[in-house]
Parts: structure tokens; C-alpha cells; sequence
């Protein structure tokens, strides 16, 4: 900033002196020896100095978002579910922020550092504990966090997590924290497309409880319909959704935080929850042609 008010000035003065050499008799005196090729010479480096401090505007038409092939949306053939992260949701919500058009790239568990690190996506959306090998590439918070939570019968409920060891937990695919966390606790575990499927199968029994996210689950069992399913447990550690930039696009860090920071809002968040939580009840309504436990 300084050097633009210091570049500005001097082409004002220079500009002055040329077009009115005798109002300014002193610097004129100190400017004239440099001859016409100096004064336009000093002109041309004020203007180099202008442009050197301020940025280029960006000019965004598409953002690749890297995501886990399992958190897009979810579609059978014939019906589409609501998937189990926010992932899909945030990166369509960022790019219409940035005015440009979506595309969402699926990944591997192994391949998002290296899409990353060779230009093949802008961003990547994901858990924090995903982040091992992306050591240097920075990293921009959504706010959402959570832990793990359950959905299970209020007349069979477990009293701490350690007691769901050899029972039956149901998860979505998406969610590889609640299949790590199911492989701890020593239970039995099916895991499902999407959220709705492994939730049926609490409501009809095969499962002992849906294991999810934690803030999700708060909005849907927070129904009437599902009081007879709301017994739940303490959340687990709560993990961060985050984005990590690509190195070649350091450009775009600026105008992505802008971005991110407008779509962080305590009421943003409590909206996408409530939309995931009543996609999610249509969907089990839906789906649960077997026997009603309610």
C-alpha cells in the first residue's frame, strides 16, 4: 500500500511537471537534466511499481472439489439418498459463493494428496484424520465439527459404548470413523449405502444401533417419529470438516476464505442439519416396507 500511494505520487508530480513546467521551477530544475527519456522512464517504473501492489482480480468459471467417492450423493438406480457427510452439500454451496460451476472429482482413500499436488483438483473436502500426507498444503476450516453419536431403541438401550461389544451396528459407507470405532469395540458391523438404509435397520431390528454423525443424528432423532429410537450415547471426539487447497492455486486462498467464512454461520450449519436430518426421514419412511417397530 505504501508503495502504490509513493508510485501514485510520483506519477502525479511527474505528469504535472511535463504539462506545467513553470509552477514547479524547483523540481523542475532537479528533473530537467534527466532529459524527456528520464521523466517517461520514471513514469513507466511508477506505473511497474502500481501494478506490483495491486493483486489481480480472479476470475473463477470452475472449481474442481476432490471428495471421497463414497460421499457423493448416493443413487441405487432407482432411488436417491441423502449421503452421510456435508461434503457434497458445502462444495456446491462454495462454488455458487464464487460464482463458478461445480465439479466434483471422487477419490480414492490414496489419491487426494497426489490429485492435489498435481494441479488435478483446486480443493479437497474432507475429515481432518484423512490429512496425514498433506503436510504444506494449506488448510481452510468449514466450522463444522462432530463426533460420533447412535440412534438405538429406548427399550433396549446400551449405557456407555464399551457395551455394544458383539452387538450389531449399522453405518454408512461414507463413514469410516464409525467403522474403525465398530472394529474397537469388538462388534458386529454391517454397513450400509447411505444413512436412511442403515437406519431402517434399526427401526426393524436387524440392527442394535446406527452408528453416524453425532449432529446429524441430534436433528433427526429430535422428531416425534423417532422418540421410540432416540436413545443415544456421549459423542465420541468431535472431527473437523476441512478443505486443503492445491499448491498451484494458492491464488485462489483469498476469495476461498472469503468465501468459507460467509457460509460459516452458526444458522447455516443448524439449516444444513435440519435439511439432512429431514431428507434422511423421508427417506427411511420410504424405504421401510418391512415391519414398523413403532
Amino acid at each position: 500500500m505504501r508503495k502504490t500511494r509513493f508510485a501514485a505520487r510520483a506519477v502525479g508530480r511527474t505528469m504535472h511537471v511535463l504539462m506545467h513546467p513553470s509552477r514547479s521551477s524547483s523540481f523542475v530544475r532537479r528533473a530537467l537534466p534527466w532529459g524527456l527519456a528520464g521523466a517517461l522512464m520514471l513514469i513507466v517504473g511508477a506505473f511497474a511499481l502500481i501494478s506490483q501492489a495491486a493483486p489481480a482480480s480472479i476470475t473463477l468459471t470452475e472449481l474442481r472439489v476432490g471428495i471421497d467417492a463414497r460421499a457423493l450423493p448416493v443413487s441405487t438406480g432407482e432411488r436417491d439418498y441423502t449421503s452421510g457427510g456435508f461434503e457434497a452439500v458445502y462444495a456446491r454451496e462454495l462454488a455458487q459463493r464464487l460464482g463458478a460451476a461445480l465439479t466434483l472429482v471422487p477419490l480414492r482413500n490414496d489419491e487426494p494428496w497426489r490429485a492435489l499436488r498435481e494441479g488435478e483438483v483446486d480443493v479437497v473436502l474432507g475429515r481432518a484424520e484423512i490429512g496425514g500426507d498433506a503436510e504444506g498444503l494449506p488448510v481452510l476450516p468449514t466450522g463444522y465439527r462432530s463426533g460420533l453419536g447412535v440412534s438405538m431403541r429406548t427399550d433396549r438401550p446400551a449405557h456407555g459404548w464399551d457395551t455394544l461389544r458383539h452387538r450389531t451396528l449399522c453405518t454408512s459407507s461414507d463413514n469410516t470413523r464409525a467403522q474403525a470405532l465398530a472394529a474397537r469395540l469388538g462388534a458386529r458391523l454391517q454397513v450400509h449405502a447411505a444413512p436412511a438404509q442403515a437406519l431402517v435397520r434399526v427401526r426393524t431390528g436387524d440392527c442394535d444401533a446406527a452408528v453416524l454423525d453425532h449432529a446429524q443424528l441430534a436433528s433427526l432423532l429430535a422428531q416425534k417419529e423417532w422418540a421410540k429410537f432416540a436413545a443415544t450415547l456421549p459423542p465420541t471426539e468431535a472431527s473437523a470438516l476441512q478443505a486443503w487447497l492445491a499448491p498451484s492455486r494458492a491464488a485462489l486462498a483469498a476469495p476461498l476464505r472469503a468465501a468459507m467464512a460467509e457460509l460459516d454461520d452458526p444458522l447455516h450449519w443448524a439449516q444444513r442439519r435440519q435439511t439432512w436430518a429431514a431428507n434422511v426421514a423421508f427417506e427411511v419412511h420410504y424405504d421401510q416396507t418391512g415391519p414398523d417397530c413403532h
